[in-house]
């Protein structure tokens, strides 16, 4: 992007925001599906019921009945992108609660804090400390005491954080802080885990011991803790493993007895407050015990990654674990069984969206980089319930669901993924591959007629045409160019065909049997999505969106959309003049009411993620994949022209 562009889009962002009062802000409602990645829980020290939980796109949840419902605080810290690996209360002001963060795509941090119990949330100051934020930790016997770990070492404050000062100056091998901990009877001592080992301090940072004899070597400490009764006592979890200390750190000792090899990489070590001689371990193939200070295991969860676990001071048969991929995960029997408690929960990115034309209820979704607890979703109640549906899905395939595509005719669902198609009927019939595919990989599909006999294929390796009846698969060559296609529009009534590729739009009108690259005024950019409204065509592409009434010969850009990235639209199929178009830059959701003439902005209010991808179902109402919030109906604007606004 060459600098005067960058200027541009950089002038034009600044207008929207300047512009953007007044615009129209339909009803926003999440729907899920359920679930995502939990990067930490807290729960209160007085209401044991009441749990908090940190996602890795700045979000945090609420939960008044230990997991069994969830609701997004709002408008929480109100920014994205920051992963909240540690939420921390104040041991003497249970509703002051500190979040700590780090971005996503850069070394930034920032920590926030709220002293009414989640409703409003405020930056604290770090003065020039600005780096990744990855633990925190407040003295038991002097809360005054916060204690940051950050990319350059660590941050002290002795006053609640009015003032930091950072206390390993001079000393660079304690960079990177992964985890810290207090004495809880000793303000003045502080433990220090990093991305190499650990070290201690007895006075505030004056002067700093190594503390790593008996550890393998360059192990990263994800956490430490230090047992409230018995304060020599300390457990580690590192990249080697878990390990204990009970000389305050001088020595340690690998845990082994019950914990296989493969369990060594230890996210996060959790005791339960009734009782410091149960200690759980979460880790990268699932959750263990040790119901003795550690001298043997018992695995309690399998195939699953575990980032926190928090229990029930109350109730220790209560545990819950936060994950990457699955959420939620309960335990009301101490460990014997777990359940999902992701009711309300959200934290998911759907790349595909769409309604079954059979039933106005049914709606499908595509969730990506949820391993095997993504995939396939659908609903049959309007999206208040989802079910999971990956049966004769491949686990390389489950996160390569790039578009789904409905039949009319039959209850078939076609999806389109990295290895060709898979047909099946959702919670009826398991998917199965259509073999002559299994080697393309699929980004776009749409039917060849009304019939249904055959489909058109936009493909990495390039357009294809598959007769579903004789299942023969034809590639239509296209002169000139070779590879990726990004899209395929067919219109049967006058058998126009396109194809979007990185080097503009292609024109078939018989088929795919001849083509030609007649499209003027389009840029020389990638072209990423076709679609028509009544006689009118649009495109998205990297320079912005662009606009055609002769079929695709000509085309003239939407002076309304920025030529910014747009990567979806999708026109209502019930009030066809009512298109929505969405960009990877900004984030915008725009909308017409006229078929294209005047665009706007449609303000989402703090339903904010990115949108991927756009459908719509049987009533008019619009559906949105979004990239972390999962799936947003959005109810569109009352019909309404430039003009009469």
């Amino acid at each position: 992007m060459d600098n005067m562009r960058v200027i541009g889009l950089f002038f034009w962002l600044f207008i929207v925001a300047l512009s953007s009062w007044g615009l129209s802000q339909p009803r926003v409602t999440p729907l899920g599906p359920y679930g995502g990645d939990v990067r930490s829980l807290a729960v209160h020290p007085q209401r044991p019921k009441v749990v908090f939980l940190g996602t890795s796109d700045g979000q945090i949840f609420v939960s008044e009945d230990v997991g069994g419902s969830w609701t997004k605080l709002a408008p929480g810290l109100n920014r994205r992108n920051l992963v909240i690996d540690n939420l921390a209360f104040d041991p003497l002001d249970p509703d002051t609660l500190y979040a700590a963060t780090w971005e996503l795509k850069s070394d930034k941090g920032w920590l926030f804090r709220t002293r009414d119990g989640g409703q409003t949330w405020q930056e604290i100051s770090l003065k020039r400390f600005n780096s990744a934020i990855r633990a925190i930790a407040i003295s038991p016997s002097d809360p005054q005491r916060i204690a940051l770990g950050i990319s350059e070492g660590v941050l002290l404050s002795l006053d609640s954080g009015r003032s930091w000062n950072r206390i390993t100056r001079g000393y660079r091998s304690m960079y990177n802080v992964e985890s810290l901990a207090f004495d809880p009877r000793d303000p003045d001592t502080l433990y220090v885990g990093t991305w190499h080992l650990g070290f201690k301090t007895t006075n505030l940072g004056k002067k700093w011991t190594a503390i790593h004899s008996g550890m393998i070597s360059d192990s990263d400490m994800f956490s430490l803790l230090v047992n409230p009764q018995k304060p020599e006592v300390l457990f580690s979890s590192a990249c080697t493993g878990i390990y204990k200390s009970e000389n305050g750190g001088l020595n340690w000792k690998k845990l082994k007895n019950g914990l296989p090899k493969e369990a060594k990489r230890t996210r996060t070590l959790h005791l339960d407050p009734s009782n410091p001689d149960t200690i759980y371990a979460g880790t990268t193939v699932g959750l263990f015990v040790s119901h003795n200070a550690g001298s043997s295991w018992k695995k309690l969860l399998s195939d699953v990654v575990i980032n926190t676990v928090a229990t029930d001071p109350e109730d220790p048969q209560v545990i819950l674990v936060g994950a990457d991929d699955a959420g939620v995960l309960k335990s009301t029997d101490g460990g014997l069984t777990f359940h999902p408690a992701n009711n309300g929960f959200v934290h998911r990115q759907v790349v595909a969206v769409t309604s079954d034309p059979h039933h106005q209820d049914h709606y499908y979704a595509s969730v990506s980089s949820d391993g095997h607890y993504g995939g396939f979703f659908f609903s049959h109640d309007r999206g208040i319930t989802w079910e999971l549906y990956n049966e004769g899905l491949e686990d390389i395939l489950l996160a390569d669901i790039k578009t789904i595509l409905p039949a009319s005719l039959t209850q078939q669902v076609y999806l389109g993924t990295r290895q060709g198609i898979l047909a099946g009927m959702p919670s009826r019939e398991p998917w199965r591959s259509i073999d002559t595919t299994h080697n393309l990989a699929v980004l776009d599909l749409t039917f060849v007629d009304t019939r249904e006999k055959g489909i058109f294929l936009a493909t990495e390796e390039g357009i294809f045409h598959l007769d579903l009846t004789e299942n023969n698969l034809t590639h239509l060559e296209i002169p000139d160019h070779e590879g990726k296609v990004n899209s395929v529009f067919y219109d049967p009534s006058t058998a126009l065909l396109l194809a979007a590729t990185d080097k503009g739009v292609f024109r078939s009108q018989n088929g795919g049997q001849t083509w030609s690259k007649k499209a003027e005024g389009l840029p020389n950019a990638p072209i990423h999505v076709l679609e028509k409204s009544g006689q009118r065509l649009f495109s998205g592409t990297r320079d912005g969106l662009f606009v055609s009434d002769d079929g695709g010969e000509q085309w003239s850009r939407s002076e309304d959309v920025y030529p910014i990235d747009i990567i979806a639209i999708q026109a209502n199929p019930i009030a066809s003049n009512q298109i929505f178009a969405t960009d990877s830059v900004s984030g915008h959701l725009f909308y017409t009411s006229n078929g294209g003439h005047e665009w706007e902005i449609i303000q989402r209010g703090l339903h904010s993620s990115s949108i991927a991808a756009l459908g719509f179902n049987a009533s008019g109402e619009l559906l949105a994949g979004t990239i972390s919030d999962g799936i947003y109906l959005i109810e569109p604007p009352a019909q309404q022209t430039a003009e009469g606004r």
